[in-house]
């Protein structure tokens, strides 16, 4: 285990390919961080663990283009959990966690309180997320989604293909806010005294969906 961080900067127009093998990250910063306009590919070796600070994501996307993770070799595992205010996968604390691809690996990504699993981070949203294989474990923090938006926020434009195997799980409710859905978007309130409301349950498309399967478990279960 190590507190040392990745960087992982795109410049525009070019795709940054990184490869993580048996990385084990365990830090108050961002484990691993993307940036610059271009786009990231990650390829999965081995077994790798990343669990990041306080407003961080445990894999956190900040590059303007799309992050995608693969398991080309098929023997490649990531563990990415959240800080507080921040999503397992995507946005940190008030961001967004957008254009995210995963198409291979036993990845499992869990938000921290208030963020996502795979998605945006507090009151951040989280969209253009699309998953075409491997085995996917995503549950949200406290009020967060599953797979789509923080507390308080939306997802959309969701995406599962192929023979992905998805396990969701929205966050538990707190005295203000409501649940988080395990697709879609993170839990809310209505007036005061708050009137905790959850969040609501986004289909995502499901098309091109071949042996692959998608499975719901309640908050909290």
């Amino acid at each position: 285990e190590t507190n040392n961080t990745i960087t992982i900067n795109a410049s525009e127009n070019a795709t940054a390919n990184v490869t993580i093998s048996n990385v084990n990250i365990n830090t108050s910063g961002a484990a691993v961080s993307t940036g610059g306009k271009g786009n990231v590919n990650i390829e999965l070796d081995g077994t790798n663990t990343l669990k990041s600070g306080d407003w961080h994501a445990g894999l956190k996307k900040n590059n303007d283009g799309n992050l995608t993770i693969t398991d080309k070799n098929e023997n490649g595992k990531l563990s990415a959990t959240g800080g507080y205010e921040g999503a397992g996968i995507g946005g940190g604390a008030y961001a967004g966690g957008n254009d995210i691809t995963i198409t291979g690996g036993k990845v499992t990504a869990t938000g921290g309180e208030y963020g996502a699993g795979i998605g945006g981070g507090n009151q951040g949203n989280g969209s253009n997320i699309t998953i075409t294989g491997g085995e996917v474990t995503a549950a949200g923090g406290t009020n967060g989604a599953g797979i789509g938006g923080g507390l308080q926020k939306n997802g959309e434009k969701i995406t599962v293909s192929g023979d992905a195997t998805i396990k969701v799980q929205g966050g538990s409710a707190d005295t203000e806010d409501g649940a988080g859905a395990g697709i879609g978007n993170g839990g809310s309130h209505n007036g005061g005294p708050y009137i905790p409301v959850n969040g609501v349950e986004t289909e995502p498309d499901t098309s091109n969906l071949t042996t692959g399967k998608i499975e719901y478990y309640a908050p909290g279960a």
